[in-house]
C-alpha cells in the first residue's frame, strides 16, 4: 500500500515531483490565472502532510497533542512541505506558460512589508544563533509567502482574476465532499489510507455527532476554517451571479458548502462564517465595518500589547474569580473547553516570548524546554521572529484590508457596489482568517493570495497595466 511507502521521504519526493509535472501539463490547457489558481490551491488541498520521518513513531505517545509539529506557514525542521511545493508548482506554471508576466512585474510600495518579512530571518541571524539558518528561513518564507503574493499581484488584482480565484477555491473544495461524508461517518482517515500517518489524525476528531473530517489538511481546525471560507465565497458568488442566469446552481453550491461547514463542527470557524455572512447580506453592517476599520485596527494593536505583556492574568481570573469560573464552566458544559485550554497554553509561554520580544529568538522550537507551545500562530511567530517580524507581516495584511475597504465604490447596488466587489469579500475572508490565527496555528494559506489581490487599488496595479499595454 502507498501509505506504508510514504513513510520513506524518497516516496514523498516522488509524489511532489509528480505533482510538479502534472502542474506543468495542466498549464498548457488553461489560461495563466486559471492554471496558477488551480495548481496552487490543489497543492495546498491534496498533497500529503509531511512531518519529519523521525517524529512519526513518537506519534503513538503524543498524549493530548503532538505539539512539536509546526504549521507550514513558518520555517521549522523540514523545508519541502506541501506549502513550498504548491508555491513552486504555481511558479513553474507561470515560467512555462506566462513568463512574460514575470518580466513585466513592477514592485509596488505595498510589496515592501512582505519583502521585509521574508528578509527578516536573514537580518535577524546576524546577532542570533538561528535555527533554521537565517538564509534558509528567508528562502522558506519566500517560497510560502512571497511567491503566492507576487503571482496574485500579477493575476488576481482585477475583477476577472479575482473571480477566477474565487471560482477555483469553491470548485476544488466541492471535490472534498466524498471525503467529508466518509470521514464524518468513519473513524478512518483518508490521508492515512492513501499517504500514511498524519500527526493530528486522532486529535479533536470526536464531535457532537460523528467525527470531524480532516481530509489532507494540517489539522481539523484548518479544515474547518477552509470550508468556512469556501462557503462564504460561494454565498457571495450566488448573490452576485443573478445577472448571468446561473444563480440556481450557485445557490445549490453555497448550500452544500454550508452543510459541509456545519459537518466540520468547528465552532470558531462557524461563528466567523456567520459573521462574514452577516456582512455580506446586511449592507449596514458592511458599511459600519468599512468606517470602523481604522479604530478596530488600533484596538487590535492595543489588545495584542496588553496580552503579550501578561498584565492581564487570564488564568488567574478564570480560576480565582466568580466571573471567570462562570465562563470556564460554561465553556466546559458546551463542550468548548478547548478554547480555555488554548488560552492557557498561550499564557504559559508568555515569559519565554518576553525574553526576546522585540527581535525574536530565531529558533523555530523556542518553546522546547517548556514541553508545550502556543496554539495560536501569532504567538508562535512572535516567539521566533519577534514583534519586528509580526509587525512586518501584519503590515502587509492590514494594508491590504485598508486598501480594499477604503477603495472608492459606487453608491448604488450592483456589481460595482461595495458588496458586489470581489475584493470586498476577499477582505472579509482575510479578516476571518486573521482572527482564527489568534488561537489556531495552521493558517489557511490562500489568505496570502487574497491579501495580495486586494493590496493595490483597482486599476492601479503597475504590473497589470504593463501587461495590458
Amino acid at each position: 500500500m502507498l501509505g506504508g511507502l510514504v513513510e520513506n521521504m524518497d516516496a514523498m519526493a516522488i509524489i511532489y515531483m509528480a505533482f510538479l509535472l502534472l502542474a506543468i501539463a495542466a498549464s498548457w490547457k488553461l489560461s495563466p490565472p486559471q492554471a496558477v489558481a488551480l495548481v496552487y490551491l490543489a497543492g495546498i488541498m491534496f498533497l500529503p502532510v509531511s512531518p519529519p520521518a523521525e517524529t512519526l513513531p513518537s506519534l503513538e505517545v503524543a498524549g493530548d497533542s503532538p505539539y512539536w509539529i509546526m504549521p507550514f506557514a513558518l520555517p521549522a525542521d523540514i523545508f519541502f512541505t506541501k506549502a513550498v511545493v504548491a508555491s513552486l508548482a504555481a511558479w513553474m506554471v507561470t515560467v512555462v506558460g506566462d513568463r512574460q508576466s514575470l518580466f513585466r512585474y513592477r514592485w509596488h510600495w505595498s510589496d515592501l512589508p512582505i519583502l521585509g518579512w521574508c528578509l527578516w530571518p536573514l537580518i535577524q541571524s546576524v546577532w542570533t544563533e538561528a535555527n533554521p539558518a537565517g538564509w534558509m528561513s528567508s528562502l522558506y518564507l519566500a517560497c510560502v509567502w512571497a511567491i503566492p503574493w507576487i503571482l496574485a499581484r500579477i493575476h488576481f488584482t482585477n475583477r476577472d482574476g479575482q473571480l477566477v480565484f474565487i471560482d477555483s477555491f469553491v470548485g476544488l473544495t466541492l471535490l472534498l465532499l466524498p471525503v467529508v461524508l466518509f470521514e464524518t461517518l468513519s473513524d478512518l482517515r483518508v490521508h492515512e489510507l492513501i499517504y500514511g500517518p498524519h500527526p493530528f489524525a486522532d486529535i479533536g476528531t470526536e464531535r457532537y455527532f460523528g467525527n470531524r473530517p480532516l481530509a489532507f489538511f494540517e489539522d481539523g481546525n484548518q479544515y474547518g476554517m477552509w470550508i468556512a471560507c469556501a462557503a462564504l465565497l460561494a454565498f457571495w458568488r450566488a448573490k452576485w451571479s443573478a445577472v448571468t442566469g446561473a444563480r440556481g446552481p450557485q445557490i445549490a453550491v453555497a448550500g452544500l458548502l454550508f452543510a459541509m461547514a456545519i459537518a466540520s463542527q468547528s465552532a470558531g470557524a462557524l461563528i466567523l462564517l456567520i459573521a462574514g455572512l452577516a456582512m455580506l447580506f446586511f449592507a449596514p453592517a458592511l458599511r459600519i465595518l468599512r468606517k470602523a476599520i481604522l479604530p478596530l485596527l488600533l484596538l487590535f494593536t492595543a489588545v495584542m500589547a496588553v496580552y503579550l505583556s501578561g498584565a492581564v492574568p487570564l488564568r488567574t481570573i478564570a480560576k480565582e474569580t466568580v466571573a471567570g469560573q462562570i465562563v470556564w464552566n460554561a465553556l466546559k458544559a458546551s463542550g468548548r473547553g478547548s478554547l480555555s485550554w488554548r488560552i492557557g497554553q498561550d499564557q504559559k509561554t508568555l515569559p519565554a516570548i518576553q525574553e526576546n520580544l522585540v527581535a525574536g529568538s530565531g529558533q523555530w522550537d523556542w518553546w522546547r524546554e517548556l514541553e508545550k507551545r502556543p496554539w495560536g500562530l501569532v504567538l508562535l511567530l512572535i516567539g521566533q521572529f519577534g514583534l519586528i517580524g509580526f509587525g512586518l507581516i501584519a503590515a502587509a495584511f492590514l494594508q491590504a484590508m485598508w486598501t480594499s475597504f477604503s477603495a472608492p465604490v459606487a453608491r448604488k447596488s450592483g456589481a460595482n457596489s461595495l458588496a458586489g466587489n470581489p475584493g470586498t469579500i476577499l477582505a472579509i475572508l482575510l479578516v476571518m482568517v486573521l482572527l482564527d490565527a489568534m488561537l489556531n496555528a495552521f493558517l489557511v494559506l490562500p489568505a496570502i493570495v487574497a491579501a495580495a489581490a486586494i493590496s493595490v487599488m483597482p486599476g492601479k496595479n503597475p504590473s497589470r497595466e504593463r501587461a495590458d499595454n
